[in-house]
C-alpha cells in the first residue's frame, strides 16, 4: 500500500524566502506503520503529481485554500483515488469537505490516524473521523522531516512545545477547533528532538510560546546550552516580562511574533483581546530590542471600531516603534469563530469565496467605511511602510540591537515579497 500525504497551498516559495518545513504531515508519516509507502507532497515547493501511484491521497489544507483542495480532490477522485481530507477549514466544515472527499478528519488526526488506515485498508472506511479526546503531548513521535522535499531552498525546521491558546479572540480559529485549552509538551521532550536536528536556526512551531511564562521560562533556559537561534510567536500579555525577555534572549531567540492586531484600543476591546494594551506597546518593543530581539509584528484592519483614520495612525505608530517587519492583513471572517457567525448574523457577510480568505481581500461589509476604503487603506499602508526610505530607516535603527547581516535580510525578504505582491 502507498500513501500520498499533501499540503494544499497557493502560496509558492520564492528564491528569497525561507521555507518552514511544516509538521503535520510528517508526523503522520511518523505513525504510519513501516509496512505502508509513505511520500509527501508540500505545493510550496513542488508541484502535484495527479498520475501519483499512491492508493490513498491525503489532503490539508487552510481555509484560503479550500477551493483549490477541492479541485485537487476531484482531480484526483477522477482517477479512483482514495481521497481524505483535514485540516483547520475541513475541521470546521466537514460537510463541505465531504462533497469532494471519501472520509474527512476532523480536529486532531495523529489519535484517528491508524484507525483510518486500518479501515481502509479492510475496505470499510467511515466518512467521518474525530477523536474524542485531545492529543497527549507527551511521547509524540520524531516528524519525518526527510519526506518534505525542499531541495534548491533555505530551508528551516520546526518544532512544537504546545496546542491551543488560553485566549479566546473572537476572530481567531484556536478557540473553535480545541476551546481555551493549551497543552504543553514534555520540556525535556521538546530539547531531545532539538538536538537531533542538524541546522542552528529552528522555529517554534507554536500558535503561543508563551501561554504559560513559567513553563517558556523554564524552556528557554533548557535551550541556552544548546547554543541554537530561533524564532516564536509571542503573546502581547507575557511579552513585557523583563525575565522571560531576557531568558529568551539567552537562549537563543533572536525573532518574535507578536499580534498587535490593531492600534485602537477600542478595535481590540471589541474582538475580546483587550489584554492587548496599546499604551503599553512602545514599552514592550523597546525591552524586546533591548535584548537584541527583532520583532515581527501582526496587524488587522477592519474592525467595527475602525474608521479611515486607522491607516495612517498605523503608519505613525510603525514609524515611530521601529518594528522590524509589520505585516498587514485584512480582518477575514474564518467560518465558525465568533467574528464569523457575528458578521453572519448581521447580513454583513458579502464574499463565501474562501479563496479571497487570504487576509487581502474585503470579504465583508465594515461599519465604519466602505468595502473599497478598507481595500485601499490596506494597500495604501504597504506602500507607505514599504517605501525604500522607510524600510532603510528601520534597517539602521535595528543595527543598533540586532546583527546587521540578519537585520537586513529580513527587510530586503519584506521588501521583496510586498513587491512581488504588486
Amino acid at each position: 500500500m502507498k500513501i500520498e500525504l499533501v499540503r494544499v497551498t497557493h502560496k509558492r516559495t520564492r528564491p528569497w524566502q525561507v521555507f518552514l518545513r511544516t509538521l503535520t504531515l510528517p508526523v503522520l508519516a511518523a505513525l504510519t506503520p513501516s509496512s505502508i509507502e509513505v511520500k509527501i507532497t508540500n505545493e510550496r515547493t513542488e508541484s502535484i503529481d495527479y498520475e501519483s501511484d499512491a492508493d490513498f491521497i491525503g489532503l490539508t489544507y487552510l481555509t484560503a485554500d479550500a477551493h483549490r483542495a477541492y479541485r485537487i480532490a476531484d482531480e484526483f477522485r477522477k482517477r479512483s483515488k482514495f481521497v481524505v481530507m483535514g485540516g483547520p477549514h475541513a475541521s470546521v466544515l466537514p460537510e463541505e469537505a465531504i462533497r469532494h472527499a471519501d472520509s474527512v478528519v476532523v480536529g486532531e488526526a495523529e489519535p484517528v490516524w491508524k484507525d483510518l488506515l486500518q479501515d481502509f485498508q479492510k475496505g470499510s472506511p467511515k466518512k467521518f473521523y474525530q477523536s474524542k479526546t485531545p492529543v497527549k503531548m507527551e511521547n509524540l513521535p520524531l516528524p519525518r522531516r526527510n519526506l518534505v522535499k525542499c531541495k534548491g531552498f533555505t530551508t528551516i525546521e520546526m518544532v512544537e512545545t504546545s496546542r491551543g491558546c488560553p485566549f479566546n479572540c473572537d476572530f481567531c480559529y484556536m478557540p473553535t477547533l480545541f476551546g481555551s485549552t493549551y497543552r504543553l509538551r514534555p520540556i525535556e521532550d521538546v530539547i531531545t528532538e532539538i538536538k537531533i536536528l542538524e541546522k542552528d536556526h529552528l522555529a517554534f512551531a507554536d500558535d503561543n510560546l508563551v501561554g504559560n511564562p513559567d513553563y517558556a521560562k523554564n524552556l528557554f533556559k533548557k535551550l541556552i546550552p544548546l547554543r541554537k537561534k530561533w524564532f516564536g510567536n509571542f503573546s502581547l500579555a507575557r511579552a513585557g516580562d523583563p525575565q522571560l525577555l531576557k531568558l529568551a534572549a539567552q537562549g537563543g531567540c533572536i525573532r518574535m511574533g507578536l499580534g498587535f492586531e490593531s492600534v485602537s484600543q477600542k478595535s481590540l476591546n471589541g474582538v475580546n483581546k483587550g489584554f492587548n494594551k496599546v499604551k503599553r506597546y512602545e514599552e514592550i518593543i523597546k525591552k524586546i530590542h533591548d535584548q537584541g530581539i527583532t520583532i515581527i509584528g501582526y496587524f488587522m484592519f477592519g474592525f467595527d471600531e475602525d474608521d479611515v483614520s486607522i491607516f495612517p495612525r498605523t503608519v505613525e505608530f510603525i514609524e515611530k516603534s521601529l518594528i522590524d517587519r509589520p505585516i498587514f492583513f485584512i480582518l477575514s471572517p474564518i467560518p465558525k469563530t465568533k467574528l464569523y457567525q457575528k458578521l453572519l448574523l448581521e447580513g454583513r457577510i458579502i464574499d463565501r469565496d474562501w479563496s479571497h480568505g487570504d487576509g487581502t481581500h474585503v470579504m465583508f461589509r465594515p461599519k465604519l467605511m466602505t468595502g473599497d476604503e478598507l481595500q485601499e487603506g490596506h494597500r495604501w499602508v504597504i506602500k507607505q511602510v514599504y517605501s525604500l526610505s522607510s524600510v532603510t530607516r528601520r534597517w539602521l535603527e535595528s543595527c543598533r540591537y540586532a546583527n546587521p547581516f540578519y537585520s537586513l535580510a529580513l527587510n530586503i525578504s519584506a521588501k521583496m515579497e510586498v513587491a512581488g505582491k504588486d
